[in-house]
Order: structure tokens, then C-alpha cells, then sequence
């Protein structure tokens, strides 16, 4: 691996526009000292001349961000097929090109997720044997971050596929999160082995006698609680899952919040425990975790959510240098070889 490392970003994608991304990136050198030491370079991809001015606006121009312009926007609305076809030019794909050409050794988007996987695909390729990558969330619980995949890449997907994530995903939860024997769990509606679809009881057997810590099925409540550490189901349930978890943490600062307004006694003693609050809420804050890494390409792709902070943003990036430096893609490329042979 190269001493210094360079990111990519698409600065139009996402919500919130490019000012966010800009945001973000100047964030990334101002907070970030460990990855800035390390020779982190960032190029921002997207129109030239709106982006230079905000990165001079924002005080970033002496900071090691270049750019590199694209025409083009892929927005949300647009088919991800079809807008690889018709915008060539676009920010998106013109940051994987970027690093399939080894300008980049990562790149990171909060654009149109379906796109950004085709695009990911065309530049970078899968590893071999890996028929679809998967999108790996990490979710807070009371012990190390859970992994959940996939979260939105693949849905109805068939029993090789669910039990490939749970390779991947063993993998990840090892390298970035330092786990020994990962506990490995199969997301359904009750915990014994004759419940669920008939995909799932497959996947169970097939699971069992692997070579992984499984440990059986998972409900949704076991989740948060820290019962296992990867926890595999198909793209349709982990989306549904993401989203319900990231709104947890706006109905728990809104019932605070209103809580406050109408007792004093409730002011008071948050001022109390204002430090346990924030740690609390640092939890839950989806920001917090940035990104979401495509597991099963030849290269690093980080997924952001579309309404990204500058705070998510910057913590994208920060997950796109540790995945890259944490080995995963090798591993998973032994763990794939290995079930194969």
C-alpha cells in the first residue's frame, strides 16, 4: 500500500449540494490529524468553477484538496443504467474512473446509491466469486458496532448470495472493528430453526456448517442490544432496518427537547447530565458513522447517505481511509477463495 492516499469525491451528489461536500472536506483536514499526517489528499469531482470558489470561500485553498471537473450530474431521480449511458460525464462516473485508471485509491459519494453501485461495478470489477456486492452498515449496539448487510443493493436475494454476505461481513467486522471470531447471525422473525421463508432455513443449514461463528437467527431486537456482530439479510429488510434505526435518534432529541420546554425540572436536570446526553446522542447520530462501504468490488467504495451533514461527510471519508488501510478487501478475497476451493 502506497504511503500517502488519495480519495475521491463526488462533490454533486447528495441532497444538500456541493457546499456540504466542500464543508465536509475542509472538515476532514481541521478535525482529522491522525489521517492528515498520514498524506490524506482529497479530489473533489463536479463542476470546476462552483467548487474552486467555495473551497476559496471556505478558507481551503491551502489545504491538499484538488479537483477535477465534470459536466455532468447524476441526480436521484435518475435510473442508474441509464444514467451511466446518457452522463458520461458525469461527477460520479467520472470519480470511478478516476480509480480505475489508480489516480485514487478510494472514493466516496452521497449521490444516487443504485448508480454509484453500477458505477462502482464498471470501473472496479468484483472480486472473483462474488456474483453482487453488498452495502454493510455499521449500527451502534450496547457492545462493538453491528454489521448489517446488505442494506439496499440487492433485493430477493438467493441463499449463496445471504450466505457470501456473511462471509464479507465477517471479514469487515475483523479488520476495521478488530472482532476475533465475529458472531455471526441470519435476521428473522423468531429465533427458532423452523421459523422464517424457506430461503432463510436454507441459508440456516448452509451457515451451520461453514467455518463461521454462527450463531443462529436474530430478531430486530436483538440488534441494538449487542447480541451479535454481524447480522446478514437481503437489501429490501437491512434498507428498512437503516432507516428505521436512523430515526431514532431524531425521536430521542425531540422528545428531550420537549420534555425541556415544558418542565423546568426536566432543563435542570438535563444540565445535569448533559455529558452522558451527548454521549448518547454522539451513539445514535447517524453523521457519526459516515458511510457505508460496497463489500465485493476490486477497489474502495463508500456509500453516504443522501442528506449528509458536513460532519457525515467528513467521517465518509474518514471510513474510505480505514477501509482501504485495514486490509478487508484482501481478506475477503481469502474468505471467498477459501469456500470456493
Amino acid at each position: 500500500m502506497p504511503d500517502s492516499l488519495t480519495i475521491a469525491i463526488d462533490a454533486m451528489g447528495g441532497d444538500n449540494g456541493p457546499s456540504v461536500v466542500v464543508d465536509g472536506a475542509i472538515l476532514f483536514f481541521r478535525e482529522c490529524h491522525r489521517l492528515v499526517t498520514e498524506k490524506v489528499s482529497l479530489i473533489l469531482v463536479g463542476d470546476r468553477d462552483l467548487l474552486a470558489g467555495l473551497i476559496s470561500r471556505r478558507g481551503g485553498a491551502r489545504l491538499p484538496i484538488s479537483i477535477q471537473h465534470a459536466s455532468q450530474v447524476i441526480t436521484m431521480d435518475d435510473h442508474p443504467a441509464e444514467s451511466l449511458k446518457n452522463k458520461p460525464d458525469s461527477s460520479m462516473l467520472v470519480m470511478a474512473g478516476l480509480q480505475k485508471k489508480g489516480l485514487v485509491q478510494a472514493m466516496v459519494s452521497a449521490g444516487n446509491t443504485g448508480a454509484m453501485m453500477a458505477a462502482s461495478l464498471f470501473a472496479l470489477g468484483r472480486i472473483k466469486g462474488v456474483p453482487r456486492p453488498a452495502i454493510a452498515a455499521s449500527l451502534p449496539s450496547q457492545n462493538n458496532p453491528t454489521v448489517v448487510l446488505d442494506v439496499g443493493a440487492n433485493i430477493g436475494c438467493k441463499p449463496e448470495q445471504l450466505l457470501q454476505f456473511a462471509l464479507m461481513g465477517d471479514a469487515y467486522s475483523r479488520c476495521v472493528f478488530g472482532i476475533d471470531n465475529p458472531r455471526i447471525t441470519l435476521l428473522n422473525v423468531g429465533t427458532e430453526k423452523s421459523k422464517g421463508p424457506a430461503i432463510i432455513r436454507e441459508v440456516y443449514e448452509m451457515l451451520a456448517v461453514s467455518k463461521l461463528n454462527f450463531k443462529g437467527y436474530i430478531e430486530g431486537d436483538g440488534i441494538l442490544k449487542g447480541e451479535a456482530d454481524v447480522v446478514v439479510c437481503d437489501g429490501f429488510v437491512g434498507n428498512v432496518l437503516l432507516k428505521t434505526f436512523e430515526s431514532i435518534a431524531d425521536l430521542v432529541g425531540g422528545s428531550l427537547y420537549l420534555e425541556m420546554k415544558r418542565h423546568w425540572a426536566s432543563r435542570a436536570g438535563y444540565l445535569l447530565m448533559r455529558h452522558s446526553f451527548s454521549k448518547l446522542w454522539e451513539k445514535l447520530d447517524s453523521a457519526e458513522y459516515g458511510g457505508a462501504p460496497l463489500l465485493g468490488l476490486n477497489g474502495v467504495s463508500i456509500v453516504a447517505h443522501g442528506s449528509s451533514s458536513s460532519k457525515a461527510i467528513k467521517n465518509a471519508i474518514v471510513a474510505s481511509c480505514d477501509f482501504y488501510r485495514s486490509g478487508v478487501k484482501e481478506r475477503i478475497q481469502q474468505e471467498i477463495q477459501d469456500t470456493i476451493s
